[in-house]
C-alpha cells in the first residue's frame, strides 16, 4: 500500500510528535511506499536526503504553509496513487475532510493528546475551540482514529466517536539504537539519575529536585543529569542552588539525537515526574517516548502517574509510578531503587525485553497497517 503521512511536526524540529512521525514513517517504508508532507525547515536537505521515503516540504511562512497543505494533499494522492492518508494532527485532516467528495481516499488520524484538548490560554487554542464543530466532523468522517494511549482514547470517546473506529497504536522505540551499557556502571554510592525532556512546567523537574533534597537529608546524594532546554531552566537552576544541590545536579542543555543513546546508557535510573497543570491542557503527557528509550537502554523508570504515562511505564514491571505532586513519594521510589540493586536490575531487564519484543517501531507499524486494513 502507498501511504501519505501528513504532519505539522517533523525533524529537524525536536519533540515527541516529531520523533513519532519520523520513526513511524521509516518503519512503514519497509511495508510500502511512503510520502511525507511536512513543514519547511532550515537546513533540512541533508536530513531529507538520508530518509528512506520521499519528503515534500511546505513553505515556512504560516499562511503559505496552509495553502500548500490544501494544494499538495490531493496532488500527491493522484501522483503517487495513495491508498491511505495518515494525519498526525487533526487540523491537517480537516483538509482531507474538505476534499473527501472529490478525493475518495480514506484518511486516518493519529492523536497524541494536547493537540485535541481545548485550552483558553492563547488565541491559537481559542481558535481551536471555535473549530470544535469542524473537528467533530473531521473525526466522524475519518475511517479510523489511532490514539497513542488508552488515556487519549478515552478523550476521543468523550467526543462521541464510535469505539469501533478507535484503535490504540502506541509509540515505539528503536532497540538497536538504544541499548544497555556494555561496561559496568558507576560504583555504589555514585548512581546517576537522568531526565531527557524539555524544561517545561509539566515535566516535573522541580518535584524531582525537592525529592533529591529530601534524599540528601537521608544520606543519599546521587548525581542528576538534566538533558533539555526550555522556559523553566532559570527557575530550576535557582531552585537547585537554593536546595543546596549544585554539586549533584548537572544541566546539560540540548544534546543531539545521535548522542542520546550514550547518555541513556551512562545512567542508572530514568526519572520524569510528568504532571497535569490546572488550566494548561496543552501541557499533557500523551505517552512519553523517552520512557521507552530509557527502557530499551535497560534503565529502571520512575514516572509521574498522569496522562498516558501508564501505557509507557508498566508499574512494578518496568518502573514505578508515583504521585507527581508528592516529592516524598518520589524520594521513596528513588530510595528504593538506590538501595535495591536487584529490584532495579529486574525492572531494567524487563523494560529492555518489552521494548525489543513488543514496542519496537516495526511492531508498531505492523499494528498500524493492520488497523488501517481492518478499518478500510
Amino acid at each position: 500500500m502507498n501511504f501519505l503521512v501528513v504532519c505539522t511536526d517533523f525533524p529537524p524540529r525536536i519533540g515527541g510528535i516529531s520523533t513519532y512521525t519520523k520513526e513511524l514513517a521509516t518503519a512503514l517504508a519497509k511495508r510500502g511506499r511512503v510520502t511525507v508532507l511536512a513543514p519547511g525547515a532550515s537546513h533540512s536537505a541533508s536530513f531529507d536526503h538520508a530518509c528512506p521515503f520521499a519528503i515534500i516540504r511546505t513553505p515556512r511562512v504560516p499562511l503559505l504553509r496552509v495553502a500548500a497543505f490544501f494544494v499538495y494533499i490531493p496532488w500527491l494522492v493522484r501522483r503517487y496513487h495513495i491508498g491511505a492518508i495518515l494525519h498526525t494532527v487533526w487540523i491537517t485532516a480537516l483538509i482531507s475532510h474538505l476534499w473527501c467528495r472529490l478525493m475518495p481516499v480514506p484518511y486516518f488520524i493519529s492523536v497524541y493528546a494536547s493537540e485535541i484538548l481545548d485550552d483558553q490560554r492563547n488565541w491559537r487554542r481559542r481558535l481551536k475551540g471555535y473549530l470544535k464543530r469542524w473537528r467533530q466532523a473531521t473525526f466522524c468522517r475519518a475511517k479510523g482514529i489511532f490514539p497513542i494511549s488508552k488515556y487519549t482514547a478515552r478523550i476521543i470517546m468523550d467526543f462521541g466517536i464510535p469505539e469501533d473506529k478507535i484503535q490504540v497504536i502506541p509509540c515505539g522505540v528503536n532497540p538497536r539504537r538504544f541499548m544497555p551499557a556494555k561496561s559496568s556502571k558507576a560504583a555504589k554510592g555514585q548512581k546517576k539519575l537522568l531526565t531527557v525532556a524539555r524544561l517545561d512546567l509539566h515535566k516535573g523537574h522541580d518535584r524531582i529536585l525537592e525529592a533529591l533534597a529530601i534524599l540528601k537529608e537521608q544520606g543519599f546524594s546521587p548525581r542528576y543529569l538534566v538533558v533539555g532546554e526550555g522556559e523553566e531552566e532559570i527557575r530550576l537552576r535557582r531552585m537547585s542552588q537554593k536546595l543546596g544541590l549544585t554539586e549533584q545536579v548537572i544541566f546539560a542543555g540540548f544534546i543531539p539525537e545521535n548522542q542520546l543513546p550514550k547518555v541513556y546508557a551512562s545512567a542508572d535510573i530514568f526519572i520524569m515526574a510528568s504532571r497535569e497543570i490546572p488550566g494548561r491542557l496543552d501541557l499533557i503527557e500523551g505517552f512519553g517516548i523517552s520512557f521507552l528509550e530509557a527502557s530499551a537502554s535497560g534503565l529502571p523508570l520512575i514516572a509521574g502517574r498522569s496522562g498516558g504515562v501508564s501505557d509507557a511505564v508498566r508499574d512494578g514491571e518496568t518502573g514505578i509510578l508515583v504521585n507527581p505532586n508528592e516529592p516524598r513519594e518520589i524520594a521513596e521510589a528513588l530510595r528504593r531503587l538506590l538501595n535495591d540493586n536487584d529490584f532495579a536490575s529486574r525492572l531494567g531487564n524487563e523494560g529492555r525485553k518489552w521494548t525489543v519484543t513488543q514496542m519496537n517501531w516495526d511492531s508498531v507499524a505492523e499494528r498500524l497497517e493492520r488497523g488501517i486494513q481492518t478499518l478500510m
